[in-house]
Formats: structure tokens, sequence, C-alpha cells
């Protein structure tokens, strides 16, 4: 009897973290395929992590916007940064809210400070993992492309963001990759 309840007990839990394992995946992919399309201006650098491999560490030049009421917020406190396309096509934070949007693309950030009426935010798309065999030339594009814009491409959805491709130029960064060297990088 005392086997029986071990036993149930130990499949309950494996059932419950393949849930969250299987949960977790399923929102990325879900947030890819359905979420809302924006474009990002960034800085990226390529640092490793020892679990998940080589990434691009993506610094972007929008992480603030107007708050919704600058009192409201406090270092480290969650909020939502509502999302919109300047006229260019690129992302900027229209508004920080302490209250979830009904209607607008928005995505969950961790407040940083608030200074002059704009709440400054970490991003939760910061990583852009990419195949080992990259990663080197990945760093080396991106430092000779130094003059030329980074965007990436984010997908959000229900407040969660996916960073779905990044660009050096108007190119992707797999397309740049590939170019001959003499060929104009």
């Amino acid at each position: 009897m005392r086997n029986k309840k071990r036993l149930l007990l130990f499949a309950a839990v494996a059932v419950c973290q393949l849930f969250v394992v299987l949960s977790m995946a399923w929102q990325w992919e879900d947030t890819l395929k359905t979420g809302q399309l924006f474009a990002w201006e960034t800085a990226p650098v390529d640092p490793y992590d020892a679990f998940k491999g080589r990434y691009i560490d993506l610094g972007f030049k929008e992480t603030s916007g107007p708050a919704s009421d600058p009192s409201r917020f406090a270092h480290g406190q969650k909020a939502y940064a509502v999302i919109e396309n300047n006229a260019d096509g690129k992302a900027f934070i229209s508004e920080v809210s302490a209250h979830q949007p009904a209607e607008k693309a928005y995505v969950k950030v961790k407040v940083s400070y608030v200074s002059n009426g704009r709440v400054h935010v970490q991003l939760p798309f910061r990583r852009y993992y990419l195949p080992e065999h990259l990663a080197l030339p990945a760093e080396m594009a991106y430092r000779e492309s130094a003059g030329k814009t980074g965007v990436a491409v984010i997908r959000l959805k229900d407040g969660y963001g996916v960073v779905e491709e990044l660009y050096i130029g108007e190119q992707t960064l797999r397309d740049y990759l590939q170019m001959p060297l003499s060929g104009g990088r």
C-alpha cells in the first residue's frame, strides 16, 4: 500500500512537470504562429549560456514609455507596456500601465525606474538563440555592420513576446551571414 502511494505521487509529479514544460513550449510556438508582429531596433552582442548555448543579447533602443500614472510604479514592479508602430514601422512603447490593456498589443515588463513621467522597463525578450556554428560569424557580422540598423522582429500575444528574426540593415541575419565577403559586407 505504501509503495502504491509513492508510485501515484511520483506519477502525479511527473505529469505536472511534463505539463509545465509542454505548456511553455506551446506558448512559445503559439506566439510565433499567431502573435502580432513588431520590428524593434536593437544593438546585439554574442554571449554564451552554458545550458542553452549561444545567443545574441539584445539591447533595445526603445525601453521606456509615458506612464499612465507615474506615482504607481516602483523599481522591480511588474507592469504592462502598450506597443505600437511608429510611421517608420518600428515598435515603440506608447504607454506603461499597472493594469493589463483590454484591446491593445502589450508585453509584460519589469519596471527599472521612473524619470520625468517616463517609465523605463526591462523587456522580457532579450535573447535570440542561434546554432553554435553561426555564433562567431553572427558576432563578427554585427561588428562589421556597426553603422547599419539592427532590428528584431518580435511576435506579441497575450503579454508574451518571442523573437522571430533578426535583421542587419534590410537582410535577415542568416541571409547576411551567407553573403560573400567581397559582395558588399
